[in-house]
């Protein structure tokens, strides 16, 4: 384990914790095993953080443990890959994505949102950063409509070509759970970056049907939104 030292301004910084790779994994596992730790010049605020964010990152599993012994027995055996993005430090608000890789049966990928309040210590939700309740929710859901609806056309497509190998069940499911994502979307994660906030949706498919999978991108840059937003950008 090692922990180095990130500067991101003079009063916050991410400091990087290294776990050392499984030996399950030796042979596939890749060289970056890193978390983020926030230091401040208040530790009250740091423990906040790195407290709620080791918590929701690791569903729970240790919520009295320290953030060392959590991780170290949270990724033990099954993680080959964590890394994460400060995409967000200014204006007493901080962003960071967190990126893993796990492997059982199959190998999964996937990264993790967090948004925080330097001020507070405080999880920030979507609501406390953008007007959720009019215009910008019903663009959101627009833009999220449309190109679920393009997805489909892709999927109709592909199921076409013989090259694709996709058979109508496959079809059918795959659709299905299309409709799911599409149905039971929220305006729930998101991300910022210097100049845009993104909505995250992820529509999550069986391993056999991962060549499928949509991708959904609903990125708005602060010039185009600014009547909504609820923060200095």
């Amino acid at each position: 384990m090692f922990i180095g030292p990130i500067a991101f301004g003079q009063i916050v910084q991410i400091e990087t914790f290294r776990l050392e790779k499984s030996g399950r994994f030796e042979d596939i596992q890749l060289d970056k095993m890193n978390f983020p730790i926030v230091q401040s010049e208040n530790q009250k605020i740091d423990s906040l953080i790195n407290n709620d964010l080791k918590n929701r990152f690791t569903n729970n599993e240790y919520p009295n443990a320290t953030m060392d012994s959590a991780l170290i027995k949270w990724a033990d055996g099954q993680i080959i890959f964590l890394d994460f993005t400060v995409t967000f430090n200014q204006n007493g608000i901080l962003s960071i994505n967190v990126s893993a890789e796990g492997c059982g049966a199959y190998c999964t990928y996937w990264t993790e949102y967090f948004n925080y309040s330097t001020k507070t210590g405080k999880w920030l939700d979507i609501s406390d950063i953008i007007d959720t309740t009019g215009t910008f929710k019903k663009m959101v859901f627009e833009d999220k409509v449309e190109q679920y609806n393009k997805a489909r056309r892709n999927l109709k497509e592909n199921h076409k070509d013989s090259n694709w190998g996709l058979s109508e069940d496959d079809y059918e499911n795959t659709l299905e759970y299309f409709n799911e994502c599409d149905n039971s979307f929220k305006l729930n994660q998101y991300a910022l970056y210097a100049d845009h906030i993104e909505i995250i949706e992820e529509c999550w498919l069986p391993h056999v049907m991962k060549p499928s999978t949509p991708i959904i991108e609903l990125k708005y840059k602060f010039s185009e939104i600014r009547e909504y937003l609820k923060i200095k950008n």
